[in-house]
């Protein structure tokens, strides 16, 4: 018999798989049916340190996370830890990631792609959190190196659907009284819609001319 956390790991396994059909960065592998255990590859540029010296920060290009869903999903969040070197003030020296300190804080609502897509910001440091360091060597680095242009890449995840166009809208919440709408444009472009934002004019209505020539009444309307 089905249960609610089957429901919502198939509904999360579609997801995953339409981000990564829509990549050319990730690669998914999923364990379990439905699954709730995932290692998520990122092919992409990221800071580390390197592998030999253990002290000198390069850039690797090959990023793993094993992602997964306790017994307790989607009322806890996922585990997620770091299984690839990276340099980061809010990924801990043994790979552990606290949502609330990439920006994230967890609900049922939260879809596991938007997740995912944190995780590749984290990666090529287009996010990056100083006041929530789990990693104080990490935070040390940045607050030194602050002219290190970042990200390191400059590729969303959805790299695939920046390159064109869709008509398919998909909505997430972004707190309280604002509405992010993704799709029906390139991927890079995002609308935001709240209380603030100004309502569009009205067309003003032109007049119809009348024809010349005759008595002859030109319609418009229902039949």
């Amino acid at each position: 018999m089905s249960t609610h956390r089957d429901d919502r790991l198939r509904a999360d396994h579609l997801l995953l798989q339409a981000l990564d059909e829509a990549s050319t960065i990730l690669a998914l592998e999923g364990t379990g049916d439905p699954p709730d255990r995932y290692t998520l590859t990122f092919r992409g540029k990221g800071l580390g340190r390197d592998p030999a010296s253990q002290s000198e920060v390069t850039i690797l290009e090959l990023h793993q996370i094993d992602l997964r869903l306790p017994y307790a999903y989607p009322a806890s969040p996922p585990d997620i830890r770091w299984m690839t070197p990276i340099l980061h003030p809010n990924v801990s020296f043994s790979g552990f990631v606290n949502l609330a300190d990439i920006g994230l804080a967890w609900s049922r609502e939260l879809p596991l792609d938007l997740v995912c897509e944190r995780l590749w910001d984290v990666a090529r440091g287009e996010f990056v959190n100083l006041g929530k360091a789990a990693n104080y060597s990490a935070k040390n680095w940045f607050e030194k190196n602050r002219e290190q242009p970042l990200p390191v890449d400059s590729r969303p995840l959805r790299d695939r659907s920046a390159q064109t166009a869709s008509n398919v809208i998909r909505y997430e919440r972004r707190g309280a009284g604002s509405i992010e709408l993704v799709g029906a444009t390139a991927a890079s472009e995002v609308l935001f819609i709240d209380e603030s934002t100004p309502t569009p004019p009205i067309p003003t209505r032109q007049p119809i001319p009348r024809p010349r020539g005759g008595d002859d009444v030109l319609y418009i309307g229902p039949e």
